[in-house]
């Protein structure tokens, strides 16, 4: 029986995300360690349901400091020395960088990672910003290196690696994210009225401020246009402030829904799903939304653009243009004929691209090919 360790820094991550790959492992007779940051009380019985154990490691999710970095590889490689896997699983920058270091001086003979995306540093400018770039530029050169595979969310970001160097061996390939349960995000009739939806932490990097300034103009030409706005409130620095948020639902005239847990009777309910994001790896409820039969509207960016083929399950526009945003939901607003159009082309894109069985065995695949090596 071989031993994987599926190493992340969010252990909900690890169930919401990974859950189906963990099940899908341990099914095929691995014996799945699952490592994160948490306590075991607050991710362990939910782990072990999976069919997998569960391990705390010291650490934490932000920031680079010399100290905690070494710290963490230091943690990492006591649990690798310990459990001594077979073959290591890593996803998120700290797991990757740091595990993936301290996986290489165990000399664990078979490491993957799945870069879900690059960090805000990579889209933004500042010397504080350059310093984290290059400190994780360096770190994924040297795991990739030592990597079986290198799984990508989006091609965008695979060719960054490329371009920039990072790459420096032929071992990368983009897969569908985490892959969406069509089963549980089941198909479902399409309303007959337009119901615009956004679900996403409510952060100004997701697009709220456009999303916000769009749906205002919306409303303005079909005032009777219902829009709902599903997610909860975040304390990072650019997360959108409570008042902020109160003083756009009044005048706005919005439904604002909160964070949900069960993401499905908000999709059931909306006609038009919007996604304006400034950068993802592969935005999840974009392929949830889709997964349910749902036109999208997003953004012309790295890992938003994997989910659309334009014109036919939705539109792509430009980040930050809040004027072609509304001009592109407005014209599904309008059409109900195209509505339903985008809404199949959305569903099947999605059972072709992203649905997750398909993902888990792609990327199984691709892992269990290097062991006859």
């Amino acid at each position: 029986m071989k031993k994987i360790c599926i190493v992340a820094t969010n252990g909900t991550s690890l169930v919401n995300f990974r859950g189906s790959f963990i099940s899908e492992l341990v099914s095929k007779n691995y014996d799945v360690e699952c490592v994160s940051i948490e306590p075991y009380e607050e991710i362990g019985e939910k782990i072990e349901q999976l069919g997998a154990r569960y391990t705390q490691v010291a650490g934490d999710r932000v920031g680079i400091g010399v100290f905690s970095g070494l710290r963490m590889i230091y943690e990492y490689k006591k649990m690798f020395n310990e459990k001594k896997p077979d073959v290591c699983f890593l996803y998120m920058s700290k797991p990757i960088a740091f595990g993936g270091i301290a996986a290489s001086m165990c000399r664990i003979k078979h490491i993957n990672i799945l870069i879900n995306g690059l960090e805000n540093a990579y889209y933004r400018t500042g010397i504080k910003d350059f310093v984290v770039r290059c400190v994780m530029s360096t770190a994924y050169k040297f795991v990739s290196k030592r990597s079986d595979n290198v799984f990508f969310q989006n091609h965008d970001d695979m060719e960054y690696f490329k371009t920039h160097h990072i790459l420096t061996k032929d071992n990368a390939c983009v897969v569908g994210g985490s892959g969406v349960d069509m089963e549980y995000f089941k198909k479902s009739e399409l309303p007959k009225q337009p119901v615009v939806l956004m679900v996403a932490r409510l952060l100004w990097s997701k697009g709220i401020r456009e999303f916000l300034a769009a749906v205002s103009l919306v409303k303005k030409k079909h005032p009777d246009t219902k829009v709902l706005l599903v997610g909860g409130l975040d304390y990072n620095d650019e997360a959108l402030k409570e008042e902020e948020l109160n003083r756009y639902i009044a005048s706005t005239d919005i439904e604002y829904c909160g964070y949900a847990h069960d993401v499905r009777p908000f999709l059931d309910r909306c006609s038009i799903f919007v996604l304006p994001s400034y950068h993802e790896g592969l935005p999840r409820c974009v392929i949830e939304a889709m997964s349910v039969g749902r036109p999208i509207v997003t953004t012309d960016v790295p890992g938003c653009r994997e989910t659309v083929i334009e014109g036919e399950n939705g539109f792509l526009v430009p980040a930050k243009d809040y004027v072609l945003l509304s001009e592109s939901i407005l014209r599904l607003v309008e059409d109900k004929e195209l509505r339903e159009k985008m809404a199949s082309a959305s569903y099947e894109l999605c059972k072709k691209k992203f649905e997750v069985n398909l993902v888990n065995s792609e990327m199984l695949t691709n892992i269990e090919k290097y062991y006859e090596t």
